[in-house]
């Protein structure tokens, strides 16, 4: 029988067995813009042979999977490959390395994947780690892609390898998405045994095996509604607008970047993304925000809850202080001197509640410490007016500022050793000591100081001489 006949006298068996299974509608996936490449990795060892029910197994998967390759070619941005083990190598001996790539990712590759499946006599063994370990070369490297491993069999491993290991490398590295194993016939615990390597399936008859390929595709190929609820102090969802990063919990890459939006008030927008990930959310509030282990259901609309009360924090310039237009300041956690954020004085920024210590590079620097932010409020830091000094001298020479603390004198600025006419300051109010010697005059003892008071919006000359 050559290969077209065999082909239609598959479809028609099969046709008569489910009469509208196998019509392109019943795939109910959305048509996906994001390319998806599906490995399928086939059986083909000797227990293939065997009998299910009243036809052999690799008849009864001859018979459903060719017309269902058919529909998945119908749907738009997939593309197919098909990896066989177990078809080259007879048994005895057992050839832990009969895995092949039988036909590679193209398009309008179906035809020939439908041969090599027509056409293959089971007669190996079943080598499952190293399919899935070969697996990881079979997809072009294209990280836009989404790659995905269905793998078809009626057994468990025959080689010493570990199935569940090298799916989590997989995994990890950002190969493929977590794969699809579908049993077929089995009568080992299928489900315990791969539960750790996939998403498991089995079909226990032949009945079965057609609706949950149908399940496990459309697992697959869905995206899943989600919405995160940003919470206030109330627990209400009216937080919004702030960048959110999606992480794949398995290897820590970025899969996904939002800024959050709200359809209305209290209402978060709907995000679609893949379900075959676990996620690990960034909320990037200030400080940021996470929320570990998100684990969606494919097709089911999922609800995530973080807790992101905020309020605003102002630093107001003094009236008038038009110098002090890109000033900023340092924001820190209360007693953590990592830095959260700069911002400029005049800017209204947000930050988590809580309380915060600033750094403002004014001269010299002004600190606040356990500054309050309160939730949905405005908290306002006053600076006070600076002051003037003004330095005369006619001499090269070494001057430093300093700030009078009661016990320590902390430095503030230093001179220029040429002098540029007078040199001009604007500190904040406080006590001050200016110290300074002439660069000709070799008698430390000739070094001089004066001590000087800063108010807000005063004027202070000093000649040094």
């Amino acid at each position: 029988m050559n290969y077209f006949w065999r082909i239609i006298t598959i479809v028609l068996i099969s046709c008569l067995l489910q009469p509208s299974a196998y019509s392109q509608e019943y795939i109910n996936v959305p048509r996906a813009t994001q390319l998806t490449r599906i490995l399928f990795i086939f059986d083909g060892s000797m227990s293939m042979i065997g009998m299910w029910e009243q036809r052999s197994k690799i008849d009864v998967a001859r018979s459903v999977l060719l017309p269902f390759l058919d529909s998945i070619a119908k749907i738009p941005n997939i593309e197919m490959a098909l990896r066989v083990y177990g078809n080259r190598s007879p048994v005895p001996p057992q050839d832990c390395n009969d895995t092949h790539l039988e036909v590679p990712f193209g398009k309008n590759n179906v035809p020939e994947i439908m041969k090599i499946i027509l056409d293959m006599k089971p007669k190996g063994t079943t080598p499952i780690a190293r399919s899935l370990e070969l697996a990881a070369n079979d997809f072009p490297k294209d990280s836009a892609a989404r790659n995905i491993i269905f793998l078809i069999t009626d057994g468990i491993e025959a080689c010493d390898g570990d199935p569940c290991a090298i799916s989590r490398e997989l995994q990890k590295k950002g190969a493929v998405l977590k794969p699809f194993i579908i049993g077929v016939g089995t009568d080992i615990n299928f489900e315990e045994v791969f539960k750790c390597a996939g998403n498991v399936f089995s079909a226990k008859t032949e009945l079965e095996f057609l609706p949950i390929l149908h399940t496990a595709m459309e697992k697959a190929l869905v995206t899943t509604p989600l919405q995160v609820y940003l919470l206030d102090a109330y627990k209400k969802p009216r937080e919004t607008d702030v960048p959110m990063t999606f992480y794949d919990n398995s290897n820590g890459f970025i899969r996904y970047n939002f800024v959050h939006s709200v359809i209305k008030p209290a209402e978060p927008d709907i995000l679609f993304i893949d379900p075959l990930v676990t996620y690990k959310i960034k909320v990037h509030t200030m400080p940021p925000v996470f929320s570990d282990t998100v684990v969606l259901e494919p097709g089911k609309h999922t609800i995530v809850r973080v807790n992101v009360p905020q309020g605003y924090l102002v630093i107001e310039r003094p009236f008038g202080m038009s110098t002090f237009t890109n000033l900023q300041a340092i924001v820190r956690k209360a007693d953590n001197m990592n830095t959260l954020n700069t911002q400029y004085v005049n800017e209204k920024c947000k930050y988590l509640i809580g309380k915060y210590d600033l750094e403002i590079f004014t001269l010299p620097r002004t600190y606040y410490y356990g500054v309050e932010i309160k939730p949905d409020e405005v908290t306002t830091i006053k600076l006070p007016a600076p002051g003037r000094v003004s330095f005369n001298r006619t001499q090269q020479g070494y001057g430093t500022i300093y700030i009078d603390r009661n016990t320590d004198l902390e430095f503030v600025a230093n001179l220029d050793m040429v002098p540029k006419g007078n040199d001009s300051f604007l500190l904040q109010p406080g006590k001050y000591v200016i110290v300074w010697r002439e660069k000709k005059e070799t008698d430390t003892e000739k070094s001089m100081y004066v001590n000087f008071e800063i108010s807000s919006g005063s004027s202070k000359f000093i000649q040094l001489k």
